[in-house]
C-alpha cells in the first residue's frame, strides 16, 4: 500500500501572515498572545485580556475565487481566508493546482462554529440568502471543492478541539483506501464573538492571564486563539515535496466518564497511543518527540502526559521530548491540530525543534517531568531525525495521535547543469506578488527542485493571474521583467528565417541545452555519409566558414531545427508556420511534413547543387519599392526576388544591373541595401540552371512526400495555387519550386492574425524589422537568437520568459534534466510568498454586531494604525524627534470628523470651529500595532474630548459646526502676493526641512507641506494633500521664525476656524499639477491662515531633545604607531605601584622560600619591602597568600592550592593583562586585519586569558569584514562556564593543545592568537610550529607571553612551578629564535616595562617580482601609470614610494584602494619625518632596509623619526575631558538628571571684569527670557570680592552658581560689615522677589492685612519681614510643626492665629475666620491649582493677589471671573522678566533692598551650605523640600581680618569646554556649505562674533542668506569671502581680510571637491581637482598662518573616514585628506594648532 505523505502547508496564525512569520516567532520565542482591541475591548465581561489573533480578517481576493461582492460581504472570514490558504498549501506543494481540476481530491475541514452567521442574520429584514451559503459550516468544505473543482469527499468536521487532527486521520484513511489520491485538510478558528469565550471562562477552562503554560506547575487554563491552516495530503509517487509522512493515525473517544464529559480521560488517551504502534509494527522508541495537546489546564496536563508516559516511555533510553504551541499561540480549538502539525513540519524542515514559552516549573504531578522521561523543549534544540507523533483532543473526548517519520532527505550534490542559466516564471495577482515569487527564485537560484517548482506552478490562466514576469537565474543581465497579460489565448506562429542569419559560433551557448545539442548530433548523424558535421562547423573557429553555402545552408537548417525542438519541448504547438525562403525547408520539419533527417540533406543538397552549378555572379538587394512598383520599375534581368512588406522588397539579378539599378533609386531617395549572398542571385531565373541536379537529389531524399497541414502556409506558391497538387506536400519538386520562384512573404504574412505571438526561428533575429512593419500592431514578435550575444542561452531563455509575458504557457523545466523529487529537506516553502489582490477589504463582523456587544455610542473609537498597507501610513512621516508622533492637527479632524459623523454630514461639507483646545499629551505611534483613540463630544456644550483607551485625556476644548462662514476671515489683508515672493532670495522646500530637521522635527515626505517660503518665514505656499498634514503644516509655519531654534510642540489653541468651501476655491494647481494654498503668517497677532484654515493663539512648549536615545558618534584617535615597541605602559602609575606592590611581596616570598631551602630567582628584588596592608589585586594577593603559607610540607602542592583560588582572578590582573587592555593589542591585530587580501577572517584564539572576550571587541568595530572566530583551550571543560557568552559574541568553541597538531575541523586562519602569560605551552618550539602550521600563505600569529629575566615573569614562574625554581621562561632572543625556526616572520613586537610582551609574526606568502611606483609628483601623472600596472592581471605587488614628500597622503590612498578591485596588490613606503634632524631611510631597491620591508610584505610601511610603523585607529575617552579652572560655573549636562551636575568651564577668562566667588544660592527659578537657550540655567544669585576686593551680593540672570561671575551694576549691593559672605548669599533673590511683589506690585500700606503661602521658605521669610516691618497684619501657612515654630522664633510678633496649613485648603476658613470673613488686602501666592483658587478666595474688596509661582500660569488654567466683582486685582509676578527689561521699576526695587539693608529690614535667612564639591547632594536636599531658608555652595571660604586688596582665584577641576572670543575672527573655508553653516552657529553659540565664511560663488541658496541675516541681527560681522586659498595669493588674501576684522582665532578648512570614481577611471586632472581645496588649500593656510596669526587657538580640517578607513571609488578624496592629516601632525609637532575632525565618507 502506497505511503501517504504531507506534501504542501500554508496558514494565518496569531501575528503571523505566512508559515515563515510564524516559524520567526516560534523560534525567535516570541510571544505570540497578545492584549489588545481587535476583537472587543480588552477585559470585557472579566474575560482574559489576551488572546492569540491573526492581523487582519477583512482582506480578500473575492474576484480570484469568483466570489460576489454581495457574497464576499456575508462570507464567513474564516472561509475567505480559508480558500487563500487552500491555493497556498497546493503550490507550496509545488503541484499547479490546475492539474488537479476534476481529480477526486477529497476536502476534510475541522471547524466547530461559524460566529458571523449569528451577526449576518440578526436582522431578518437585510437577509438575502448570501450568508447561509457563505457560513453554513458544510460550505468550509464544499465551496473549497467547488472552486477547485475535486470531485472528491467533501466533508466538515466538528470534534471540538480535536476537529483538524480528526479530518487529517480521515483524509489519511481515505488516500490508504483509495478514495482519493490527494487530499485537502483544514483548520479554521476564529474568535469574533466574546459570548463563546465567557462560556469557556465559566467552564474554568481560560487562564485568567491569558497565558499557556503548558507543562508548567503553574498552569491555570489556557488561552484563545485564531488560525487558518491546510495542508495537502498526497500519494507519495504524486509528491513532488514531502515534509513527512504519515506512518498511523487513529481515533477513539473516552465514552462514558464519572467525572463528566469534559474531563479528559489518560486512559483512553494511552489505549489510543498504544494501539497504534506495537500493532503496526511501530517502535516507540523510534518516536523522538511529541507535540502534545497540552493546553497547560490543571487536569489536562498531567492526563495526558502520564499517559504517554505510560505508552511510550517504558523501554526509553533517552527523555522523549515534548512540547505545545499553544504555550506560543493559544489554543486555536479546531484548528490547534493542524496548528501543531505545521509547527512539528516547521520545525522538521528547519532542524531545530522550536521552544515552548512559560515554561519554568515542572508539573508536580506528571512525574516523568520530574525524573527525566520527558523533557519540554524550553529552547531551541537540533532535530536528530526520529519519529514524531502529534496528539489533539477535544473537550468532548474525542481524540487522535497521528504518528509522523520525517524528511531526512538532504540536499543532493550539484549536478553539471545546475550552473546554466535557467529560466524562472511566476504569475501572479498583483505585480508585487509576481516579483515577490522571483526575488525567491533569485535568492535560491541553485535550488534547483524549488525553482523547479516555482515554474510548475507560473502556468496559470491569466483571467485568473493578470500579471506575469520572469528573470534567468545565473545570468549577467539580471534583472525582472513584470507586467500585466491581456486576458485570453493568443496563437503562436512561427517564422523560419532563411539565408543571411548564419555567424561564426552561432548556436555554440545553445549547446548547453541537452535538447539542442542532441537535435544537431542527429544532424551530424543525417550528414556523416556526406563527410560533414554541423557540429564541426558551429566549433569552427574560421572566419570564412560560412562562406561555403553548403555549410550556411546545412547549419541554419540544422539550428532551425534545434531550435523547433526546443521549443517543442517547452510545450510550443504553433497555429501557423510561415518560411522565408530557405526558412520552409525547417518550416517542412516544425508541420511534420519532412523528417529531420530529410530537411538537413534538403537543405545540403540545396546550397550543394547551386555551389556547383555554373552561374554567373549575381547579388540581391533589399529596395523601398511595393511589390507591384518593383514589378513595374525592374529593368530588363531584374527580378523581384521576396516580397518582405508592403514597402519593402528584395531584387534579384546580375551584379552590374542591380548595381547600376540601385544607383538610380538612391539618387531618387529610394531606400536600397546589398544582400550578402555569395554572389548568388536566389529567387531569380539564374536558379534554373542548378534546378534539374537539386531536383534529382531531392527525389532521392524525400521519398514519400507528406501533406502540408493547412497551418504552414507557402511563400513559394501563390495562394491562389494553394489548394493545388504541388502546394499538397512537401516534395522535392515543392522545394526546387522554392528556390526558382520568388518568396511571397507579405503574402502569407497578411494571414497572421491580430493577436498572434510571432516567434522567430533563426540564428540571428534576421527578420524583425520586416515583421514590425509586415504584421499587424497587436502581434508580439520574439526571437530566439542573436547574433554575437554573449550568451545566446541567456537570450534564448529571456525571449521564451516574453512569450510567457505574452501570455503563452511554456514548461521552462523541460529544458533542463528532470529534478529528482521528492525536493529534499529544507527546500523553501513556497506558500508565504503567495500574494494576493487585497486592495479590497470585506465586512468582518464585530463585538457590537453581537447581541450586548461592546461598543459604546456615546464614544466613537478610531483605530490608528501606520503600517504599511494602512491608510493612515502617512502618519509615519510626522516624525519628531526621533518618535513618530499622532500630529496635535490629528486630534481636531478626528473631533471634526465624529461632529460630521454625530451630524450625518460629511466632513469635506461641514465648516468647523475649535475654540479653546488644550493638547495635555502627545501620543506615540508604535511601528507595528494600532493605537485606539476615543473621541467624546458633548453636544450641549459642544465639548469635545479625545482619550486613549486606557482613559488618559490627551486632548480637550470646544467644536461645534460653523454656521455661517465668513469667507473674509481668510483674506490675509495685506494685499501681498506670498506666492510671487520680491525678495532675491527664498527658501527652497529644502532648505525649510534642512532648518527644521536640525532642530528635531525630522518629518517624512507626507508632511514636508512648505513648498517655499520668504525668509522671514511668514510667507509661503503650502502643499495640499489632506487636512491632518496641511493644518499641520501651516503649524510648522508658526515655528520657522528665524528667532527661534530650540524644539517646540504645540499645546494649545485659543481658536480654528476651517471652511471646507472657501478652502476649496483658495486651493491653485501649478505647472506641475501640485495643488497648493498660499499662507500668512501673523506674529503680532499670532494667527496663520492658509486656504479655508485660520488658526489663532497657536501656544508651543519647549521639548527637551532625547540626547540619552541618540546613538554615541564613534570617537577615535588616528595616531602613527610603530611596529616596535618597548617600554609600552610605562606611563601607568596604578601599573608601576602594583609592580612595586609585587617586589616587595616576592622579596619577603624569596626570604620564606630560602628558609626551606628553595632558591627564587627574581630580579630586582634587593631593598624591596613588603607592603602593611593586605593587597586587593589578583598578583599581589596570590603572593601575599603564597608569603602566608606554613610550608609544613610540599611547597608546590601548597601553592597549588593557593593558585587553584586565584588563577581565576589572575587572567585579569592588571600586570598580566596589560598589554591585552592596552592599545597595543588593538594595534597588532588591526595589523593582521589590514593585511588581509579578503573581507573574510578567520581567527582562532589559543592559550589562557579569555581572548575571547577582547579580540572579538576590537575586530567587530568593521562592519565590512567577514568574521569566524573559534575560541579553543587546551581544556575542553575550560570554556563551558563561558558558552552563553562565547554565542552572544558569535565565537565558536573547540579542544585544542597547541603543543599538538591543530584539529583538522579548526581548518586554516588567517590570524592565531594565542596567551600564554599563565598558561606553559609544553613544548614552546612544538607549539608555535603547529601554531604556525594552522596559518594561512600571509596568516599573523600574534603571541603575548611574560619574559625570562624580568620580575613579573619570574615571580609567575616561580608562583607556579615552586620546586623546580619557578617555570622556564624564554627570553625575547629566544622566542624570536623559535620563530625563525618556524619560518615565521616579526612583524611587530610591544613590551612592557615590567617584562610581557606581544610579538606578531607572518607567515610568509609567495610573493613575485615587486613593482615600485614614486608618488611624490604633485601633478599627479603618476595616476596613470599607477592605473597602467593595476590593469596588468598579474599578481605582482605594487610598492607605492613616498620617500621624498612628508605630507603625501598616500595612506589614505592606499587606505581607499585596496577596496577596490587589484587592490590587495598595493602596498606603500612613507617617509613622514616630523623632526628635521631624523634620519631619512635609504629606499633604494637594493638597500638591506628596503629588502627587510620586501620580506614583511606589510601594506603600511611608514618611517617617522627612526620607527617604522603604521596609522592606527584608537578610542578616545567618553567622558567630558577636564581641566583646572579659575572661571568655572555649575552646570546639569543632562537636562532632569542631577547625577549629570558638572562644574563647567566659563567663558569668563575673556570678560574684563568679574567677582570672586564666596557663596552662590540655588534657585528653582528659570533665567530670562534670552537666557532660556542657554546651556546653563542654574544659579542666579552670589555673595563675595569684585575686583577691587569689596565685599558685594548680586543677581545675574544665569550661571551664577560659578566661581566667578560678570556683575551687573544695577543689581549689585554691597554686603554690610556685619554679615559674612554666607549671609549674604541669602537675601538678593528672596528680599527683592518680596519687595518687588508686596510694595512695588502690590503697593502694601500699613495696617493692610496679607496672607504669605509658604512663610518658612526665602520669600516667605522676607515678605514676613517686610510686612511687619511696616505696620501689616500677616497670616502665613507652613507644611510643618518645626517650620512653624521656627518662624515663630524668629518673628515673636507673629502669634498663633497667624499660622495656617499649607498641605490643604483649610487656610481658606482660617483666614476668613480671623478676618470676620472680609478676607486680607494681600495675597503672596506660590500654592497651585485647587489651593490657588482657594487664595483668591481669600482676597477682601480692593484686594491685590500676588502670583510668584508659575505652575498654573504656564498651563493657561482658568480663573473664575467672579472674583473680580470686588474689585480686586491679579498680578503676575516674575522677577526674571522685570531683570530683563530694567528700567525704573527695577531700580525701585534695588532701592528698597538698600534702605531695608540700612533699616534692618533686611536679615539673613537661615542656610544649609554644602561645599562647593558636594553640588549634587545640595540639590537632592533641596528637591526634598524640607529645609527651612536657603540652600548655599561655598565656592571658598572667606578671609578672615583685613580682606585683600585683589581676591585670590579659586580653581576648580572642570568640564572643558571651547570658547571663542569675541574680538577674535573666525575662518571657514566652504562656509556656506551646509557643514560649514552648522559649524558657524556652533561657533556663534561659544562666543564668536566675527566670521569669514568663504564660498567661490558667495550667496546662493535662501537657506545660507537666512542664517547669515539671522547672525547679523544677533550682531555677529559676518564677512562672505570669494578668495580662494587653493592658492598662495587667495590664502594671504582670506587671512588679510580676516585679520581686518579681529586677529584670527581659529581657521577650519571645509572645502571640498568630490571626483569619485574607481581607479580606472580616475585621472590626474581629478586627483588635482580634489587635492586643491584640501591639500593645497590647507598647505598655504598652514604657511600664511604661521607668518600672520600669532593668536590662533584652532587649525582644524576636515578630513574623512574614507582616508583612515578606506572606501572604493574615492582614492583621490582619501589621498588629499591624508596629506591634509599630516600637515597637522606636523603643525603639533611644532607646537601649532592643528587638527583633522574625521566625518563620514
Amino acid at each position: 500500500m502506497e505511503e501517504v505523505v504531507i506534501a504542501g502547508m500554508s496558514g494565518k496564525l496569531p501575528e503571523s501572515e505566512n508559515l515563515e512569520e510564524f516559524w520567526a516567532n516560534l523560534i525567535g520565542g516570541v510571544d505570540m498572545v497578545t492584549d489588545d482591541d481587535r476583537r472587543w475591548k480588552a477585559g470585557l465581561y472579566g474575560l482574559p485580556r489576551r488572546m492569540g489573533k491573526l492581523k487582519d480578517l477583512s482582506r480578500f481576493d473575492a474576484s480570484f475565487f469568483g466570489v460576489h461582492a454581495k457574497q464576499a460581504n456575508t462570507m464567513d472570514p474564516q472561509l475567505r481566508l480559508m480558500l487563500e490558504v487552500t491555493y497556498e498549501a497546493i503550490v507550496d506543494a509545488g503541484i499547479n493546482p490546475a492539474s488537479l481540476r476534476g481529480t477526486s481530491t477529497g476536502v476534510w475541514v475541522g471547524v466547530s462554529h461559524s460566529e458571523a452567521s449569528e451577526a449576518l442574520s440578526r436582522d431578518p429584514e437585510t437577509l438575502q440568502g448570501y450568508s447561509m451559503v457563505g457560513c453554513q459550516r458544510a460550505m468550509m468544505a464544499n465551496r473549497l471543492s467547488f472552486f477547485f473543482n475535486f470531485k472528491g469527499p467533501s466533508i466538515t468536521l466538528d470534534t471540538a478541539c480535536s476537529s483538524s487532527l480528526v479530518a487529517l486521520q480521515s483524509a489519511y484513511q481515505a488516500i490508504r483506501a483509495g478514495e482519493c489520491p490527494a487530499a485537502i485538510v483544514g483548520g479554521l478558528s476564529l474568535l469574533l464573538k466574546p459570548h463563546t469565550s465567557v462560556q469557556f471562562l465559566r467552564l474554568g477552562m481560560l487562564s485568567p492571564g491569558g497565558t499557556c503554560r503548558s507543562f508548567d506547575a503553574a498552569g491555570d487554563g489556557y488561552c484563545r486563539a485564531e488560525a487558518v491552516v491546510a495542508v495537502l495530503l498526497t500519494k507519495k509517487s504524486l509528491a513532488r515535496r514531502v515534509y513527512a509522512t504519515i506512518l498511523n493515525a487513529g481515533t477513539n473517544t473516552d465514552g462514558s466518564k464519572e467525572q463528566g464529559i469534559t474531563f479528559p480521560s489518560g486512559v483512553a488517551q494511552e489505549q489510543l497511543t498504544r494501539s497504534l504502534y506495537e500493532p503496526a509494527g511501530l517502535d516507540p522508541a523510534s518516536l523522538e518527540y511529541i507535540e502534545a495537546h497540552g493546553t497547560g489546564t490543571k487536569v489536562g496536563d498531567p492526563q495526558e502526559l502520564n499517559g504517554i508516559t505510560q505508552a511510550l516511555c517504558a523501554a526509553r533510553r533517552e527523555p522523549l521530548l515534548i512540547g505545545s504551541t499553544k504555550s506560543n499561540m493559544g489554543h486555536p480549538e479546531p484548528a490547534s491540530g493542524v496548528a501543531a502539525l505545521v509547527k512539528v513540519l516547521l520545525s522538521l524542515e528547519h532542524g531545530v525543534w522550536a521552544p515552548n514559552l512559560h515554561y519554568h516549573t515542572p508539573n508536580p504531578e506528571v512525574p516523568a517531568l520530574q525524573d527525566g522521561r520527558l523533557r519540554v523543549v524550553d529552547r531551541p534544540l537540533p532535530v536528530r531525525g526520529g519519529n514524531v507523533a502529534i496528539n489533539s483532543f477535544g473537550f468532548g473526548g474525542s481524540n487522535v495521535h497521528v504518528v509522523l517519520r520525517p524528511n531526512t532527505r538532504p540536499a543532493p550534490l550539484p549536478a553539471p547543469h545546475a550552473a546554466l542559466p535557467r529560466l524562472l516564471q511566476a504569475s501572479g495577482r498583483t505585480p508585487e506578488a509576481v516579483q515577490t515569487l522571483l526575488e525567491q527564485g533569485l535568492r535560491h537560484s541553485q535550488d534547483l527542485a524549488f525553482v523547479s517548482m516555482l515554474n510548475e506552478i507560473s502556468t496559470v490562466s491569466t483571467t485568473a493571474m493578470p500579471f506575469r514576469g520572469y528573470t534567468v537565474l545565473g545570468g549577467e543581465a539580471g534583472g525582472q521583467e513584470v507586467q500585466r497579460v491581456p486576458a485570453g489565448k493568443r496563437p503562436v506562429w512561427f517564422i523560419c528565417s532563411g539565408m543571411g542569419a548564419q555567424w561564426r559560433g552561432m548556436g555554440l551557448s545553445l549547446m548547453r541545452l541537452d535538447c539542442f545539442r542532441d537535435s544537431i548530433l542527429r544532424s551530424d548523424k543525417a550528414l556523416k555519409p556526406l563527410g560533414l558535421q554541423v557540429s564541426d562547423l558551429l566549433l569552427s573557429a574560421d572566419e570564412a566558414v560560412f562562406d561555403d553555402i553548403v555549410h550556411s545552408f546545412v547549419s541554419l537548417t540544422s539550428i532551425q531545427i534545434a531550435l523547433i525542438d526546443l521549443l517543442t519541448a517547452l510545450g510550443l504547438r504553433p497555429h501557423g508556420i510561415i518560411g522565408h525562403s530557405l526558412g520552409e525547408v525547417a518550416c517542412g520539419y516544425a508541420d511534420g511534413c519532412l523528417s529531420q533527417e530529410e530537411a538537413v540533406l534538403s537543405s545540403y543538397w540545396r546550397g550543394y547543387c547551386i555551389r556547383e552549378a555554373d552561374i554567373p555572379p549575381g547579388t540581391m538587394a533589399a529596395v523601398g519599392l511595393s511589390w507591384e512598383e518593383c514589378k513595374q520599375r525592374c529593368p530588363p534581368g531584374i527580378v523581384p526576388a521576396c516580397h518582405n512588406s508592403k514597402d519593402t522588397v528584395t531584387i534579384s539579378g546580375p551584379q552590374a544591373a542591380v548595381s547600376e539599378f540601385l544607383r538610380q533609386l538612391k539618387q531618387e531617395g529610394v531606400f536600397t541595401k546589398e544582400v550578402r549572398t555569395h554572389g548568388v542571385a536566389f529567387h531569380s531565373y539564374f536558379m534554373k540552371s542548378p534546378a534539374p541536379t537539386l531536383l534529382r537529389e531531392l527525389q532521392k531524399v524525400i521519398l514519400d512526400p507528406k501533406p502540408r497541414s493547412k497551418r504552414f502556409l507557402s511563400t513559394s506558391i501563390p495562394e491562389a495555387q494553394w489548394q493545388g497538387s504541388l502546394a499538397s506536400t512537401f516534395s522535392a519538386e515543392y522545394s526546387v519550386n522554392n528556390l526558382v520562384s520568388p518568396v511571397l512573404f507579405q503574402e502569407a504574412l497578411w494571414h497572421v492574425p491580430e493577436e498572434a505571438v510571432v516567434v522567430e526561428i533563426a540564428p540571428h533575429a534576421l527578420l524583425q524589422a520586416v515583421l514590425k512593419r509586415g504584421l499587424k500592431s497587436g502581434c508580439t514578435i520574439v526571437p530566439l537568437m542573436k547574433k554575437d550575444h554573449r550568451d545566446n542561452l541567456e537570450f534564448f531563455l529571456s525571449n521564451v520568459g516574453r512569450l510567457h509575458l505574452a501570455g503563452v504557457d511554456v514548461n521552462p523545466n523541460c529544458l533542463f534534466p528532470p529534478v529528482e523529487f521528492p525536493a529534499p529537506r529544507g527546500t523553501p516553502l513556497i506558500s508565504p510568498h503567495i500574494k494576493w489582490d487585497h486592495s479590497q477589504t470585506w465586512d468582518v463582523p464585530s463585538a457590537k454586531d453581537f447581541p450586548s456587544g461592546s461598543s459604546c455610542s456615546s464614544v466613537v473609537a478610531y483605530n490608528i494604525d501606520i503600517s504599511p498597507e494602512s491608510p493612515d501610513h502617512y502618519l509615519a512621516d510626522h516624525c519628531i524627534d526621533g518618535r513618530v508622533l499622532f500630529p496635535a492637527t490629528g486630534y481636531l479632524c478626528l473631533a471634526w470628523k465624529t461632529l460630521a459623523r454625530a451630524l450625518n454630514q460629511n466632513m469635506e461639507e461641514t465648516p468647523v470651529v475649535f475654540e479653546d483646545v488644550t493638547l495635555h499629551q502627545a501620543t506615540i505611534l508604535p511601528k507595528t500595532g494600532t493605537v485606539s483613540l476615543e473621541v467624546r463630544l458633548l453636544e450641549a456644550s459642544h465639548a469635545f474630548e479625545v482619550s486613549d483607551n486606557s482613559g488618559n485625556l490627551i486632548v480637550s476644548g470646544k467644536v461645534y459646526q460653523w454656521e455661517s462662514p465668513d469667507p473674509k476671515l481668510f483674506d490675509d489683508g495685506t494685499g501681498a502676493d506670498p506666492a510671487a515672493p520680491t525678495a532675491e532670495f527664498c527658501l527652497s522646500q529644502g532648505d525649510v526641512y534642512k532648518e527644521l530637521r536640525l532642530r528635531g522635527y525630522e518629518y517624512g515626505p507626507r508632511f514636508q507641506g512648505v513648498l517655499e517660503s520668504n525668509l522671514e518665514g511668514d510667507r509661503a505656499r503650502l502643499l495640499w494633500d489632506n487636512w491632518v498634514s496641511f493644518l499641520d503644516t501651516m503649524l510648522q509655519m508658526s515655528v520657522l521664525d528665524p528667532g527661534r531654534r530650540g524644539l517646540s510642540l504645540p499645546t494649545r489653541f485659543t481658536a480654528v476656524h476651517i471652511d471646507p468651501v472657501t478652502h476649496r476655491q483658495k486651493l491653485y494647481t501649478l505647472q506641475d499639477e501640485t495643488r497648493v494654498a498660499d499662507v500668512v503668517v501673523d506674529r503680532s497677532l499670532n494667527s496663520v491662515v492658509a486656504g479655508g484654515a485660520l488658526i489663532l493663539g497657536a501656544h508651543s512648549s519647549l521639548a527637551p531633545r532625547r540626547h540619552q536615545e541618540q546613538l554615541k558618534p564613534t570617537l577615535e584617535k588616528f595616531c602613527f604607531t610603530p611596529y616596535v615597541e618597548d617600554g609600552c605602559l610605562a606611563g601607568s602609575m596604578a601599573l608601576q605601584e602594583e609592580l612595586q606592590l609585587c617586589v616587595g611581596l616576592a622579596q619577603a616570598l624569596r626570604t620564606k622560600a630560602a628558609q626551606q631551602g628553595l632558591k627564587m630567582v627574581v630580579p630586582g628584588l634587593d631593598g624591596a619591602q613588603a607592603p602593611r596592608e593586605a593587597p586587593q589585586q589578583s598578583l599581589p594577593r596570590l603572593l601575599a597568600a603564597a608569603c602566608q603559607l606554613q610550608l609544613n610540607g610540599n611547597l608546590q602542592l601548597e601553592l597549588g592550592q593557593v593558585l587553584a583560588q586565584e588563577r581565576p582572578l589572575l587572567r585579569d590582573d592588571p600586570l598580566l593583562s596589560g598589554l591585552l587592555d592596552s592599545p597595543a593589542l588593538k594595534a597588532c591585530v588591526d595589523t593582521a586585519l589590514e593585511n588581509m587580501a579578503s573581507p573574510k577572517m578567520k581567527v582562532v584564539l589559543a592559550g589562557d586569558g579569555q581572548l575571547y572576550s577582547r579580540v572579538p571587541a576590537l575586530l567587530n568595530t568593521q562592519p565590512t569584514v567577514q568574521l569566524d572566530y573559534t575560541a579553543t583551550d587546551r581544556h575542553p571543560q575550560a570554556l563551558e562556564a563561558a558558552q552563553a557568552k562565547l554565542e552572544q559574541l558569535r565565537v565558536n568553541g573547540g579542544q585544542w593543545d597547541p603543543v599538538d597538531p591543530a584539529p583538522g575541523s579548526l581548518g586554516k586562519a588567517d590570524l592565531v592568537v594565542c596567551n600564554c602569560a599563565l598558561a606553559t605551552l609544553g613544548d614552546p618550539a612544538m607549539a608555535v610550529g603547529n601554531m604556525a602550521a594552522t596559518l594561512k600563505e600571509g596568516g599573523f600569529l600574534l603571541l603575548h607571553t611574560l619574559l625570562e629575566g624580568q620580575p613579573v615573569g619570574d615571580m609567575v614562574g616561580f608562583l607556579t612551578c615552586p620546586e623546580q625554581g619557578g617555570r622556564h621562561l624564554l627570553s625575547q632572543d629566544q622566542w624570536e629564535s623559535l620563530f625563525a625556526g618556524a619560518s615565521l616572520h616579526l612583524v611587530a613586537l610591544k613590551r612592557s616595562f615590567y617584562g610581557s610582551v606581544l610579538f606578531l609574526c607572518r607567515q610568509p606568502a609567495p610573493q613575485d617580482n615587486p613593482v615600485f611606483l614614486p608618488v611624490e609628483d604633485t601633478s599627479f601623472r603618476w595616476v596613470n601609470s599607477l592605473k597602467d600596472v593595476l590593469a596588468d592581471s598579474s599578481s605582482q605587488p605594487v610598492w607605492l614610494m613616498a620617500a621624498g614628500c612628508s605630507t603625501s597622503g598616500v595612506v589614505g590612498m592606499v587606505n581607499c584602494l585596496r577596496k577596490e578591485a587589484g587592490g590587495q596588490r598595493i602596498r606603500c613606503v612613507l617617509v613622514s619625518n616630523l623632526s628635521s634632524t631624523s634620519p631619512v631611510p635609504e629606499m633604494d631597491p637594493s638597500s638591506l632596509e628596503l629588502q627587510t620591508l620586501l620580506k614583511g610584505d606589510l601594506v603600511m610601511n611608514v618611517y617617522r623619526d627612526g620607527a617604522w610603523g603604521s596609522f592606527r585607529h584608537f578610542p578616545l575617552e567618553q567622558d567630558r575631558p577636564e581641566e583646572r579652572t579659575e572661571h568655572a560655573f555649575v552646570n546639569v549636562l543632562t537636562r532632569g538628571d542631577l547625577s549629570s551636575i558638572r562644574w563647567v568651564c566659563s567663558p569668563l577668562h575673556c570678560a574684563p571684569c568679574h567677582a570672586g566667588h564666596g557663596q552662590a544660592g540655588l534657585t528653582r527659578r528659570l533665567p530670562p527670557g534670552k537666557w532660556a537657550s542657554r546651556d546653563c540655567m542654574l544659579g542666579m544669585e552670589f555673595s563675595g570680592r569684585d575686583a577691587s576686593g569689596r565685599r558685594v551680593m548680586g543677581i545675574v540672570p544665569a550661571e551664577g552658581l560659578a566661581t566667578s561671575v560678570l556683575l551687573v551694576q544695577h543689581s549689585t549691593w554691597d554686603v554690610p560689615s556685619n554679615w559674612t559672605l554666607e549671609e549674604a548669599a541669602s537675601v538678593p533673590i528672596v528680599y527683592t522677589t518680596a519687595y518687588y511683589s508686596l510694595v512695588v506690585r502690590g503697593r502694601m500700606q500699613p495696617g493692610e492685612s496679607v496672607l504669605i503661602h509658604s512663610g518658612s521658605g526665602g520669600v516667605g521669610q522676607a515678605a514676613i519681614a517686610i510686612a511687619l516691618s511696616r505696620g501689616c497684619r500677616v497670616f502665613t501657612t507652613v507644611g510643618s510643626a518645626e517650620k512653624r515654630a521656627y518662624l515663630q522664633a524668629r518673628f515673636p510678633q507673629l502669634e498663633e492665629t497667624c499660622f495656617a496649613n499649607s498641605r490643604d485648603t483649610s487656610f481658606e476658613q482660617h483666614v476668613l475666620r480671623h478676618t470676620g470673613g472680609k478676607g486680607v488686602d494681600l495675597v503672596l501666592n506660590s500654592l497651585a491649582e485647587e489651593k490657588l483658587q482657594a487664595s483668591v478666595r481669600c482676597l477682601a474688596q480692593h484686594g491685590r493677589f500676588l502670583e510668584i509661582g508659575k505652575f498654573d500660569l504656564s498651563n493657561n488654567h482658568a480663573l473664575g471671573m467672579a472674583v473680580f466683582l470686588k474689585n480686586v486685582t491679579f498680578h503676575g509676578v516674575l522677577l526674571d522678566a522685570l531683570m530683563e527689561d530694567g528700567g525704573g521699576a527695577w531700580q525701585e526695587v534695588s532701592e528698597l533692598l538698600r534702605a531695608g539693608i540700612r533699616e534692618g529690614v533686611v536679615q539673613p535667612l537661615r542656610c544649609t551650605v554644602f561645599p562647593r564639591t558636594e553640588v549634587e547632594a545640595a540639590f537632592r536636599h533641596m528637591a526634598q523640600g524640607k529645609h527651612i531658608g536657603k540652600v548655599l555652595i561655598q565656592v571658598r571660604e572667606e578671609e578672615q581680618g583685613a580682606a585683600p586688596q585683589v581676591p585670590k582665584p579659586v580653581a576648580v577641576t572642570a568640564a572643558s569646554k571651547t570658547f571663542c572670543p569675541a574680538h577674535k575672527s573666525y575662518v571657514i573655508t566652504g562656509g556656506l556649505g551646509g557643514f560649514g553653516l552648522q559649524l558657524a552657529h556652533w561657533l556663534t553659540l561659544r562666543g564668536a562674533q566675527k566670521l569669514v565664511l568663504t564660498s567661490r560663488s558667495g550667496v546662493r541658496t535662501g537657506y545660507q542668506a537666512r542664517q547669515v541675516r539671522e547672525w547679523r541681527r544677533q550682531g555677529v560681522q559676518v564677512l562672505v569671502s570669494t578668495s580662494n586659498a587653493s592658492s598662495l595669493d587667495g590664502a594671504r588674501s582670506l587671512i588679510t581680510e580676516a585679520t581686518q576684522l579681529g586677529p584670527v582665532g581659529g581657521v577650519f578648512n571645509l572645502a571640498m571637491v568630490l571626483r569619485d570614481a574607481m581607479l580606472e577611471n580616475q585621472t590626474p586632472e581629478l586627483f588635482q581637482d580634489v587635492s586643491k581645496p584640501k591639500y593645497s588649500g590647507t598647505l598655504n593656510l598652514d604657511r600664511v598662518t604661521r607668518e600672520a596669526c600669532p593668536e590662533l587657538d584652532y587649525f582644524v580640517i576636515f578630513s574623512s573616514v574614507s582616508c583612515g578607513r578606506g572606501n572604493a571609488g574615492q582614492s583621490n578624496y582619501g589621498f588629499a585628506n591624508s596629506a591634509m592629516e599630516r600637515i597637522c601632525e606636523k603643525r603639533r609637532h611644532d607646537g601649532l594648532p592643528g587638527g583633522p575632525a574625521c566625518t563620514p565618507p
